[in-house]
């Protein structure tokens, strides 16, 4: 009841400040939510993009705790791809995790105690988004990115006040691929934009990024070896046969593969050392519990044999316990489809009652060589071109779908020199080391690494990935000063240190 009260008081505050759209999508008592105290408006519905305004794409926006009217407007996708950025809003950053027996749980980490944060279900065809075209659920990195541009338009004329705020965009995984090209084609529009088309765009951050055919599969290998779950003789084969691409054997390579899938048994793929789901009551209402890698793995492996596609499709359990210190839940995913599968839910959010909601989309129908594209010369296009873009890399170092060697493998090879910046230089977090920062301070890139985080950082380090966001907005990550050194301007790091305590 509180934060109805709460709600209706910051409604009455600020109702001049939007458009009557714009009010039309409010949320309001939002199911599950009824014993929370929060102040936050939120909005939820439908923006139309596409040459014919065909693709309804769904929005999630809940306001900056912070300063709503100035913070950073901060747009949130998840990868696959194929897969909603309603994961990152429920699972990883948002403001509300949902619980087994329907209510929400207020995340004391989420992203928007800093930040304006815009959480979308892109490409058309996944989550809630629609068309009544199935000719438009037909796309790949190009048309995602235009899409996503002509979303953003879309927005900001919805919500017009915040058009001139610094702008982001965010995302992980396949991410790795939607945020350069969307990144570009921002850049590109804007050359020729209007007046009332500008954009404040000032950068992006991915994490665990599948940037290169490397950071991919390879990687995953890599990965299994180094956290020692898969046994030398088969890496070794592995080695002899697979790594160098002059001497192609897809076959045995394949075959290889099936082999790790099946000595790494039921770890979680997307954090090695974390347990994962066990409520086999809730695990039977959702895909697994795994649909980002399966995702990725049905875009991947397209046309794999029939024996491949069945070796990574349906893993089994295995008994573990939650880490109830590290606050991670690993059946949160699940607890998220049966929430967003509830018609009052649906009601409330604006969509479209028809729709089942799922994690990621089989329905759309990816580029299969989009993937097979490397993201480094956008990177080179973005960093040369002088648009002075904040870039942030972040890794996870306990991934095994977009390992932390699969970044490596790039990130260095792009040829800049540091300059005065840091070279692998340890950061702490509360005093405990939490990982390692390289700064490119000329090129504006930082690549961290967040120590025994999984491939949704937020999810499994929320305090150190609330920082380290905190302090990309403030431009800390991608100064030419050590860290700890720079006092930001920002007002939201004094915010950062308020929601940043250590739990006593």
């Amino acid at each position: 009841m509180l934060n109805k009260v709460l709600c209706c008081l910051a409604m009455v505050a600020v109702a001049s400040a939007y458009t009557d759209d714009a009010l039309k999508d409010q949320v309001h008592d939002l199911p599950g939510s009824e014993d929370l105290s929060f102040d936050f408006n939120q909005f939820s519905g439908y923006l139309k993009v596409g040459d014919n305004l065909s693709k309804n794409m769904h929005y999630w926006m809940v306001e900056s705790e912070n300063d709503p009217k100035n913070d950073p407007v901060v747009f949130w996708t998840n990868g696959g791809p194929g897969c909603s950025g309603l994961l990152g809003f429920f699972t990883e950053q948002g403001p509300f995790f949902p619980q087994k027996d329907g209510s929400l749980k207020m995340n004391e980490y989420a992203w928007n105690k800093v930040a304006n944060m815009v959480f979308i279900e892109s490409p058309c065809g996944v989550g809630f988004s629609y068309s009544e075209d199935s000719d438009d659920y037909k796309t790949g990195d190009a048309q995602t990115a235009a899409d996503n541009y002509d979303l953003i338009q879309a927005f900001m004329t919805r919500f017009p006040s915040l058009r001139g705020n610094r702008l982001y965009i965010t995302s992980e995984s396949y991410g790795g691929h939607y945020m350069p090209t969307l990144a570009k084609e921002i850049v590109d529009q804007q050359k020729d934009a209007s007046e009332d088309e500008k954009l404040n765009f000032k950068g992006f951050a991915v994490g665990n990024p599948f940037t290169t055919p490397y950071s991919g599969i390879p990687a995953s290998v890599e990965t299994y070896w180094g956290h020692q779950v898969v046994s030398k003789p088969t890496y070794d084969k592995w080695v002899a046969s697979c790594v160098d691409p002059t001497k192609p054997n897809a076959e045995e390579c394949e075959a290889l593969f099936i082999e790790f899938y099946r000595q790494v048994g039921d770890l979680n793929p997307y954090a090695l050392d974390y347990p994962i789901c066990l409520d086999e009551d809730m695990m039977a209402k959702a895909k697994y519990g795994r649909a980002q890698r399966l995702a990725f793995f049905n875009h991947w492996f397209a046309s794999a044999s029939a024996d491949l596609r069945s070796a990574v499709g349906l893993p089994a359990l295995f008994s573990a316990e939650a880490d109830s210190d590290s606050g991670y839940e690993p059946c949160e995913s699940v607890y998220t489809t049966t929430y967003l599968s509830r018609d009052d839910v649906k009601a409330s959010m604006h969509v479209n009652p028809d729709i089942k909601w799922e994690e990621c989309s089989y329905k759309i129908r990816y580029s299969e060589k989009d993937g097979l594209n490397s993201m480094v010369p956008n990177y080179q296009y973005l960093i040369n071109g002088g648009y002075d873009l904040d870039i942030l890399v972040y890794s996870g170092d306990d991934d095994s779908v977009c390992g932390t060697v699969g970044t490596q493998s790039w990130i260095w090879d792009m040829g800049y020199s540091n300059g005065i910046g840091e070279t692998w230089q340890e950061y702490t977090f509360n005093g405990q080391p939490s990982g390692f920062i390289t700064k490119w301070p000329k090129e504006k890139l930082a690549f961290v690494t967040v120590h025994g985080a999984g491939h949704e950082v937020p999810t499994y380090k929320p305090e150190v990935a609330l920082d380290l966001f905190t302090k990309y907005l403030n431009g800390e990550w991608t100064d030419g000063l050590s860290i700890g050194k720079k006092s930001a301007a920002s007002a939201s790091k004094k915010e950062g240190k308020k929601y940043l305590k250590s739990k006593k």
